[in-house]
């Protein structure tokens, strides 16, 4: 049983997923491609995340890149007046509860792996975002929530 402070989700609402979705802004190493950048990351670094966090109970793990491709065509799709992250990815792990989160953060081995940032990425730039998630459409449906729901979000007591 996990501890209640350690529970996903907001009391008292509805709409979310009651998961622990914890975002990480990405910076590439200095000077590296592209191409390098996206085979580390892929072939090496996250294949070896991967058994670390199904040992923790993880529902999902996702990569998603911001590379010079995908800059240019945004910037002309909206005649260069997007105002982008300077950043290269966003590492996306999806939790049942913060508990979840913890030992996989404090894992021996999972903490390890961070010895190969030096490989790929910029330490010193990573940024975090964790909390739940409201979702409005899943697979292509609008998620209904009734009408009379409230929203609270604050303290679990």
């Amino acid at each position: 049983m996990v501890p209640r402070a350690f529970q996903a989700g907001y009391p008292n609402t509805t709409g979310f997923r009651k998961v622990v979705k914890a975002t990480i802004l990405v910076k590439k190493k200095e000077g590296m491609s592209d191409e390098a950048f996206v085979e580390h990351y892929n072939k090496v670094h996250a294949q070896r995340a991967v058994p670390i966090l199904q040992r923790h109970g993880i529902i999902s793990y996702s990569l998603t890149y911001h590379l010079e491709r995908d800059r240019k065509l945004i910037q002309d799709i909206m005649h260069n007046k997007a105002k982008l992250l300077d950043y290269d990815a966003i590492c996306t792990f999806v939790f049942p509860d913060y508990f979840s989160l913890a030992k996989f953060l404090y894992d021996k081995e999972g903490a390890a792996m961070n010895e190969d940032h030096v490989n790929f990425m910029d330490d010193s730039q990573m940024r975090m975002m964790v909390g739940d998630e409201y979702v409005l459409i899943e697979n292509g449906e609008r998620v209904q929530v009734s009408e009379d729901s409230t929203v609270k979000v604050g303290n679990m007591d």
